[in-house]
């Protein structure tokens, strides 16, 4: 089945691609050790050629890719995700629900970790007591990842190497473009966690951030695909549990922590990766991209020139060469 085109979408994702997610795309939530619920869903392909394993990211949803795994399950792969703590369906961090908040990085890739050994692993070998399904014995697993879902999905990377049999990170936010000098927002940054602290504050945000308002199509710095943005912004009005607002100081902090990890330690990343970014991206850096890439021993990089940040909901002219070579890649 050929992807979806943006032609297509108005009619195509209210008539077909929402309710065959809805209806196909087990939707649970599990509970963390620490009382956290995170929230999931997964799909079985009957004779899928590998499992995908998506980490989205920063403010996204599991809803959000409905029309990402639509197209992916159509080509061959059952498909795992679920929403990161602090965002989409699954529990937030903060008495006020629109903080982009995180302790630490680590929380993240400790939640992925465990989605994947309690969640998934028990549901494809079918010892989950639940589970229907028939089990899933010998299929490789892949890792597909966006913008603060790379950075997640490579610490984990780094922590268990061996797991996936390919990586594929696109936009990797391995490197932010701060409005101010990166000297300057660091010292901020951590001025305000240190203040915070003081003042027994768990969060605040960051100059500049507010709760949840989405911008007008011309003023975002996601995508120039205008109907995969309204889509976007119409389901997050529909369904306000969804929206996230700007980021905190110590989301920030936990970030720039994070993201100087895994460029210190980019040659212990060893699982054969793909790297898919954007050359009209203004929202993550492309130069620590490409040293990251430089230092991966198993590495291989695509730039798609003028395109926007998000890859896998930009117009069909970026879009489908960036599928077009993560299937590719997989097929291998």
């Amino acid at each position: 089945m050929p992807l979806t085109q943006e032609s297509e979408l108005p009619e195509k994702y209210y008539q077909t691609i929402k309710p065959w997610f809805d209806e196909n795309c087990e939707a649970r939530f599990w509970t963390l050790k620490d009382g956290c619920e995170i929230h999931y869903r997964f799909v079985q392909h009957p004779e899928a050629r590998g499992i995908l394993v998506i980490s989205s990211g920063r403010v996204e949803s599991a809803l959000k890719y409905s029309e990402l795994i639509y197209d992916l399950y159509h080509e061959g792969y059952s498909i795992f995700i679920h929403d990161h703590r602090g965002q989409g369906q699954s529990s937030r961090e903060c008495q006020n629900p629109h903080f982009g908040y995180i302790d630490s990085f680590e929380m993240y890739v400790d939640d992925f970790e465990s989605m994947i050994d309690d969640v998934l692993l028990p549901k494809l070998s079918g010892a989950a007591a639940s589970e229907d399904a028939t089990p899933v014995v010998g299929l490789p697993l892949f890792l597909v990842c966006h913008s603060m879902g790379s950075a997640i999905g490579a610490l984990l990377l780094k922590r268990r190497p061996q797991f996936f049999a390919k990586a594929v990170l696109c936009s990797p936010m391995f490197g932010i473009t701060p409005p101010l000098p990166p000297w300057a927002a660091h010292a901020l940054v951590y001025i305000g966690v240190r203040y915070n602290r003081l003042v027994r504050k768990k969060a605040s945000y960051f100059f500049g951030q507010t709760d949840y308002a989405p911008s007008a199509f011309y003023k975002n710095r996601l995508m120039s695909s205008e109907v995969r943005y309204r889509i976007f912004r119409e389901l997050y009005a529909d369904m306000p549990r969804l929206q996230l607002g700007g980021v905190t100081f110590e989301w920030l902090h936990a970030s720039l922590q994070g993201m100087a990890e895994i460029r210190a330690h980019a040659h212990k990343l060893t699982t054969p990766c793909k790297i898919l970014y954007s050359g009209a991206d203004t929202v993550v850096a492309n130069k620590d991209i490409e040293q990251v890439v430089a230092d991966m021993p198993n590495c291989e990089s695509v730039c798609i020139p003028e395109a926007m940040h998000e890859l896998f909901f930009e117009k069909d002219k970026f879009r489908k060469p960036a599928l077009e070579k993560l299937l590719d890649y997989l097929a291998r």
